[in-house]
């Protein structure tokens, strides 16, 4: 068992990290939430259908926590849109949930979003809980309070901050995650290992295999969730060092858009660290190679890399509305070599004609 402590005053956390039992993680956010005047499960509806850790779970929580109903919500990024958290929010008020009510967000990272947001919304605000079930989700989308859901336009353009009362990352979900998911996974924890973690990232160049152990996710994953815990604890509204975090993000985030979220969020932030890292190589600002093996690593682990013959016009044009925008430039986010990162602010024009000539 690992717990991390995510320290922000009186919205301080833990985040437990192990292969659990239903009744083990029932208890932990049982304790975490104290006595709710009802509780609010929000159920991604593929893991309600082939876990059954999640049927358990929401047995043991049904047997330990006050007013258990349950929703299920659509998979992946189909329950990230506003129409979606109309639904839930509805559902909240037509089942009498109140403001001593808590909500308990159970899934992948489009479901923790969904759970956030939907906690930090209704009624102004009520106590969360999480329960990761996917590796991106675990290491990134349920630590640190940021929450948000997709406009046309673009990703995560509407949102809030709302910290849960706990997060309990299971492990044992891990076991039946796609493989295609897990590999999605891992460009966070590579993220983390590039931006603030290098022995995380050397580790990760000596061991990544595609189909990583389960001796080796339970070492992987509290690695890369102590990354976010540091820079969420220095910065928890990204007033200033928390958008290294969004390292690959910017041309990620506008590539998975594009795709009409075909692309796995994991797989678009993996295409937008190598055209990160190719913009940095060619501004003289990363050491010369390290793009070639970040290249290696996310091909040894089944992610994709090219980025070329996707930055076409339409995501291109997308970057544009990257919430990160100030004005007329990006906070772009550079890393000069593994376990750093660095800000920089660039004008729109001169983003888009540096990014294509860098590919």
């Amino acid at each position: 068992m690992s717990i991390l402590h995510v320290p922000l005053c009186e919205r301080s956390y833990d985040v437990h990290i192990a292969s659990l039992s239903g009744a083990e993680v029932a208890d932990r956010i049982a304790a975490a939430l104290g006595q709710p005047s009802g509780t609010a499960v929000l159920l991604d509806e593929h893991v309600a259908r082939v876990s059954s850790r999640a049927r358990d779970l929401l047995d043991q929580l049904h047997a330990r926590l006050p007013g258990v109903r349950h929703l299920l919500l659509p998979r992946g990024e189909a329950c990230k849109t506003l129409a979606q958290i109309e639904r839930t929010t509805q559902w909240l008020a037509e089942s009498g949930y109140d403001r001593s009510s808590a909500v308990v967000g159970i899934g992948g990272g489009a479901t923790t979003d969904h759970a956030g947001f939907v906690a930090a919304v209704y009624l102004r605000g009520v106590k969360l809980a999480l329960c990761p079930t996917t590796l991106l989700a675990a290491v990134d989308a349920s630590v640190g309070g940021k929450t948000g859901v997709d406009l046309p336009a673009g990703k995560n353009l509407v949102g809030a901050f709302h910290q849960p009362r706990v997060v309990v990352a299971d492990l044992g979900f891990l076991a039946t995650v796609p493989a295609r998911e897990l590999h999605a996974g891992m460009a966070e924890v590579i993220k983390a290992g590039l931006v603030g973690d290098a022995d995380l990232f050397a580790r990760l160049e000596r061991e990544a295999e595609a189909a990583p152990s389960p001796a080796s996710l339970a070492a992987l994953v509290p690695a890369a969730v102590a990354v976010k815990i540091a820079v969420v604890a220095e910065d928890e509204r990204e007033g200033g060092r928390r958008a290294i975090l969004n390292f690959g993000h910017t041309v990620g985030h506008a590539l998975e858009a594009a795709s009409g979220y075909q692309l796995l969020h994991g797989e678009a932030v993996a295409l937008g660290m190598v055209a990160a890292l190719a913009l940095g190589e060619a501004r003289g600002v990363t050491t010369a190679g390290l793009r070639a093996r970040v290249v290696e690593l996310l091909g040894r682990l089944g992610l994709p890399v090219d980025v070329k013959s996707r930055l076409d016009p339409d995501a291109l044009a997308r970057i544009e509305v990257d919430k990160k925008r100030r004005a007329d430039a990006v906070r772009f986010v550079f890393v000069p070599s593994p376990g750093e990162a660095t800000l920089v602010e660039i004008a729109l024009p001169a983003l888009l004609d540096q990014l294509v000539q860098a590919l």
